[in-house]
């Protein structure tokens, strides 16, 4: 187990290297591609639409309520997308090499992980240069980051134990997270949701992480034991059941991948 994991971080390694081999700014582009979104949604929303919020006395309080939730959904849906099609990129290693198929899903998830690290990160430095108040709470983003990366392992392994008999997976998961990211309040206030459809909110999984983000970075808040408990239990339980089915049904994955 513990050669697996180790070996797990070797390939983590070499995917972080290689994703940008070949392009003008190499692995700068890890850094490149967070600022980007926030300079876009910064600029458009904070300045030239005028969307200011009254939560805060910031005249970037929407970016200040906008950033932390799309970083964290967009390292969560990252995740889950790739490791959806992990078994069909990973066909020829996983042929070649005798080593758990697991071991290349860790790989992507200590990528994305370590991304989302970066962008979050960046986040704090975009904080810092609009004077929005940094303190002690913002240590409660380091554990609810680790929650959400177990929920994002879990579901992206229940995906990928189906999509090998379902090639239309492939196509169907981008759209559910699609269909999920604008069912979850980031880039809008939650009462939009709460005064007409409250359930897609109770019943919405990201909803809490994105809550406990959001609080975080305007409120300087720390997350509710009730928060905590909620995303603990339902990351925990979307990991055992993809480790149960995966001991159950990796054997005739390998033979039909």
């Amino acid at each position: 187990m513990k050669h697996n994991i180790l070996l797990a971080f070797d390939f983590a390694k070499r995917d972080f290297k290689e994703r940008y081999v070949g392009t003008g700014l190499g692995q700068f582009w890890y850094v490149v591609s967070p600022l980007v979104m926030i300079f876009i949604y910064t600029v458009i929303f904070s300045d030239f639409m005028k969307m200011k919020m009254n939560i805060i006395d910031n005249t970037y309080a929407y970016s200040i309520y906008l950033i932390p939730g799309l970083l964290a959904w967009t390292a969560f849906s990252t995740t889950v997308m790739r490791l959806n099609t992990s078994f069909f990129e990973k066909a020829g290693l996983i042929k070649k090499i005798n080593v758990p198929m697991y071991t290349f899903q860790i790989a992507i998830l200590l990528t994305e992980t370590f991304t989302f690290v970066i962008s979050i990160v960046l986040g704090l430095g975009f904080l810092f240069l609009v004077n929005q108040p940094i303190t002690w709470t913002f240590l409660w983003l380091i554990p609810v980051m680790f929650i959400q990366s177990i929920f994002a392992l879990g579901l992206g392994v229940l995906f990928s134990l189906f999509t090998p008999f379902f090639k239309d997976m492939k196509e169907i998961v981008p759209i559910i997270i699609q269909l999920w990211f604008w069912m979850t309040p980031i880039i809008y206030m939650k009462s939009m949701l709460a005064n007409k459809y409250p359930l897609l909110l109770v019943y919405n999984p990201f909803y809490y992480f994105a809550e406990i983000y959001q609080n975080i970075f305007v409120y300087s808040k720390a997350p509710t034991m009730h928060s905590l408990l909620i995303i603990t239990i339902e990351s925990l339980i979307t990991l055992v059941l993809a480790g149960y089915l995966y001991k159950k049904m990796v054997p005739t994955i390998k033979d039909i991948i």
